[in-house]
C-alpha cells in the first residue's frame, strides 16, 4: 500500500509523536508498504530522520497561538486543506491518507476535503482521535456533550462528512472502547476501534521468564514519564511517604520522573517533597529518558503505578500502560480509567479503587503482598497486549476497512 501520515506536530521533538509516528511508520515499511510522513516546515533533520519524514506543514495548531480560537481555527483549517492538496496534487495517489491525532482545526480541513473532487477517489482517510467532544461526567456515567461553539462547528463538519464516512471512504477511528461510544453517540456514525501501537519489547527483556522474580528482593514501584497533576503524583508522593514510614516496608523502592515543579489546580507549583529527595529507596528522574534508558528503567520495574485522575484519562490512552504491560509488568491503576482496557488484555492487574493517598497505599500493599501472583498473570498476557497494540495490527485493521469497501 502506499500510505500518507499527516502530522504537522512533529516539530519540536516533544511529546509522543516521534515514537508514535516514526514505530507506525517503521511497521508499515518493514512490511512492505511504501510510507511517506509530512510533519512541521521547521522540524529538525535529526527529527525528520527518525520518523522518515518531510518538512511541510507550516502551521502547529498545538503550538501556534495563531490557530487558536474560532477564527484561527478556520484559517489554520483552510490553510492544511491547501497544503495537504498541494502535497497530494504532486504524487502518486495513496491508498491511504491517515491523520493520527485529530483535533477540530484538522476535522474541518478533512469536512473540505471529503467534498472535494480535487482527490483520487481511490483514496481513502483515516481519522484518529485522541479527544473527543464530550465532558467527563463522573464515575460510570456517559460523556455529556457541551453546547457550545466548538462542539457546534464540530457537529456541521461531520455533517458534512457524513456522505464520505457512510460511502466507507472516511474512516472515523478511535484508540480507546469508551472513546469510540463517545464518537459515535456525538456523530451518529460509525467508529471504528484501532489500536495504539507501541515498540515491542527486546527479546531479552527479565518479564519473559516469569517465576524468577524472589519474593524475598525489593519491590520497585515505577510511574514513569514526566510528574503532573493529572497523573496524580501529587497522590503518590503522600502515599510514598506514608508506606516508606511504616516499619515492615523496607523492600519498597519508588522511581518517579520528577524533572520540575507541576501546577496544581490552584495555580501553586508542587516539586517533590525533601523527605522523598533526600530518601535512600526514592529515586527522583530529572532527565527525559532515551529508549535505551527507557527499557533499563522497566527491566529494573516490578509494578507500574499510573494513579491518574479519572477526569483526563477516563477516555485517554497511556503509552506507558501498553509498554509496561506487553512486557509482563502488572500495573497498578485508577479504576474507571482506560487502563482497564489494557488490563482486560493482560487478565488482571491492581485497581485503586479512590483518587486519595489512602487508596494508594491500599493498593500498593495489595500488589506487594501478591507479587509473584500478579506478575506470573502479567508475563502471560504480555503477548497478547504486545499484538494487539502494533503495527502489525493497525495495518490489518487497514487493509480490513479496504476490503469491506471493495465488497
Amino acid at each position: 500500500m502506499r500510505i500518507l501520515i499527516a502530522e504537522e506536530a512533529l516539530q519540536t521533538g516533544k511529546g509522543h509523536w516521534p515514537s508514535y509516528i516514526s514505530g507506525i511508520a517503521r511497521g508499515f515499511r518493514s512490511m512492505g508498504d511504501e510510507v511517506d510522513v509530512l510533519g512541521h516546515h521547521a522540524a529538525s533533520t535529526t527529527l525528520l530522520a527518525e520518523v522518515g519524514g518531510n518538512a511541510f506543514f507550516t502551521r502547529n495548531c498545538w503550538l501556534d497561538s495563531s490557530s487558536q480560537g474560532a477564527l484561527g481555527g478556520i484559517l489554520h483549517a483552510f490553510g492544511f486543506r491547501k497544503e495537504l492538496l498541494s502535497w497530494l496534487g504532486q504524487h502518486t495517489p495513496y491508498d491511504w491518507v491517515c491523520s493520527l491525532t485529530m483535533r477540530l482545526q484538522h476535522l474541518m480541513a478533512f469536512a473540505l476535503l471529503s467534498r472535494s473532487g480535487a482527490v483520487p477517489s481511490s483514496t481513502r482517510f483515516l481519522l484518529l482521535f485522541v479527544q473527543g467532544f464530550g465532558l467527563y461526567a463522573g464515575p460510570g456515567k456517559p460523556s455529556s456533550f457541551p453546547r457550545n461553539l466548538s462542539t457546534r462547528l464540530a457537529r456541521l463538519c461531520f455533517w458534512l462528512m457524513r456522505p464520505a464516512v457512510e460511502s466507507g471512504r472516511f474512516i472515523i477511528a478511535a484508540e480507546t472502547g469508551g472513546m469510540q461510544d463517545e464518537l459515535q453517540r456525538f456523530t451518529g456514525l460509525p467508529v471504528v476501534l484501532f489500536p495504539h501501537p507501541v515498540s515491542p519489547p527486546p527479546p531479552a527483556f527479565p518479564s519473559n521468564e516469569p517465576g524468577t522474580m524472589n519474593d524475598e528482593q525489593a519491590i520497585t514501584i515505577t510511574c514513569p514519564g514526566f510528574a503532573r497533576h493529572e497523573k496524580g503524583n501529587d497522590l503518590l508522593q503522600d502515599a510514598a511517604k506514608e508506606l516508606l514510614a511504616r516499619p515492615g516496608n523496607e523492600r519498597l523502592r519508588f522511581v518517579m520522573q520528577w524533572p520540575e515543579p507541576f501546577e496544581m489546580p490552584d495555580g501553586t507549583l508542587l516539586g517533590p517533597d525533601p523527605a522523598l529527595l533526600s530518601h535512600k529507596r526514592v529515586e527522583l528522574l530529572n532527565e527525559n529518558l532515551d529508549s535505551e534508558a527507557y527499557e533499563k528503567l522497566l527491566t529494573r520495574t516490578d509494578f507500574v503505578i499510573l494513579p491518574y485522575r479519572r477526569n483526563s484519562y477516563h477516555l485517554r490512552v497511556s503509552r506507558v500502560a501498553i509498554e509496561a504491560a506487553s512486557r509482563g509488568i502488572p500495573l497498578i491503576y485508577t479504576s474507571e480509567t482506560w487502563t482497564n482496557e489494557v488490563v482486560q488484555l493482560v487478565g488482571r492487574g491492581v485497581e485503586i479503587e479512590a483518587e486519595t493517598p489512602k487508596a494508594l497505599v491500599q493498593a500498593i500493599t495489595e500488589a506487594s503482598e501478591k507479587k509473584s501472583e500478579l506478575k506470573s498473570i502479567a508475563a502471560e498476557g504480555a503477548g497478547t497486549v504486545a499484538a494487539f497494540h502494533s503495527a502489525s495490527e493497525f495495518r490489518s485493521r487497514l487493509l480490513s476497512q479496504s476490503q469491506s469497501n471493495q465488497s
